[in-house]
């Protein structure tokens, strides 16, 4: 009866926390049901969410004051709080407007939670260092002897890549290179950043408190968000790489002989040659192909287009 009445006292004192789990956990439960369910299931919850907030206005004074009002004596826990409560508002945003189908809203939500919640991270893995916390100090001090062994590894298996998708060694195009090499590591190293958090979560909750500890939950939840994103969107990411470096540094015409070829959903590399590669990109298909220039004495110049590389470009946020 003892561990009955504890259990009574602590779901009186946080009904406002039980009632925002259970409105999300009935949310992500029907998500994969028929749309219509979703929209009553979504309506209900914002319903309850907003309801729950009006008439019970202490526990939210409460839940701020965690995150926040406690730390008066400390500038840096309060704007860490800060952007620690505004992720898990937009976490719970995005999940509250997806089941309505506004997708591209919903996932904007979330990636806010994402950069939110790494800007959180940031400043109390900062501030626990300051104060004191060894493993905090080691850990910095590994990641700064292996981040460079991991971004010599990346950016040969960025380059290897590369050339096997274009046929083109990556060092003759400097600023294509340096755009592929960086958001290629910083894949990979969002891919090791889960298994990061997770070592980090169950060894230092205990040694943190109040906005800390949900700060290194919402860490962890993020990192699986994109260990699940990055497989999915990797080909997009890079395409929209590779849009911008051969905008900026690839020729968006060529001559072959007397012919002249420009599409507008196609770079080149090369000049005045037999042979150029071509990148393509449109709203279906991006890749890569090897043009070779034909040319006869009556100039009745022509090309062939050998593909080398095509891959399917999915939707960003139609589903």
């Amino acid at each position: 009866m003892a561990i009955l009445r504890k259990l009574k006292d602590i779901s009186r004192k946080n009904r406002l926390d039980l009632i925002f789990l259970l409105t999300f956990m009935s949310v992500i439960g029907f998500s994969g049901h028929r749309q219509a369910i979703r929209e009553i299931v979504g309506s209900i919850g914002i319903v309850v969410v907003i309801s729950s907030v009006i008439f019970l206005p202490q526990r939210a004074l409460d839940i701020c004051n965690f995150f926040i009002f406690q730390y008066q004596d400390r500038k840096l826990k309060k704007i860490a709080g800060i952007f620690t409560l505004s992720s898990w508002i937009s976490f719970s945003l995005g999940y509250m407007i997806l089941p309505f189908g506004f997708f591209i809203t919903g996932r904007l939500f979330l990636l806010a939670f994402i950069l939110l919640t790494i800007i959180a991270s940031i400043l109390t893995f900062y501030d626990l260092e300051q104060s004191g916390n060894i493993h905090i100090r080691k850990g910095r001090l590994v990641l700064w002897f292996l981040l460079p062994i991991f971004f010599i590894f990346t950016n040969s298996l960025a380059s290897s890549y590369f050339t096997q998708i274009s046929a083109l060694d990556i060092s003759s195009v400097p600023y294509t290179e340096f755009a592929w090499k960086f958001v290629f590591s910083i894949m990979t190293l969002t891919l090791l950043l889960q298994p990061i958090s997770y070592g980090i979560f169950i060894t230092q909750t205990d040694k943190t408190q109040g906005y800390q500890s949900a700060t290194l939950l919402a860490l962890l939840l993020s990192a699986t968000f994109m260990m699940v994103a990055i497989p999915h969107w990797s080909s997009n990411i890079l395409a929209s790489v590779l849009d911008h470096a051969t905008r900026f540094e690839w020729r968006d015409e060529v001559m072959c002989g007397t012919l002249k070829i420009k599409r507008n959903d196609e770079h080149y590399f090369g000049f005045n040659s037999d042979k150029y590669t071509v990148y393509f990109s449109n709203s279906d298909y991006w890749g890569f192909y090897e043009l070779k220039c034909v040319r006869d004495q009556y100039n009745n110049d022509t090309f062939r287009l050998f593909p080398v590389y095509i891959k399917t470009r999915r939707p960003w946020f139609n589903h």
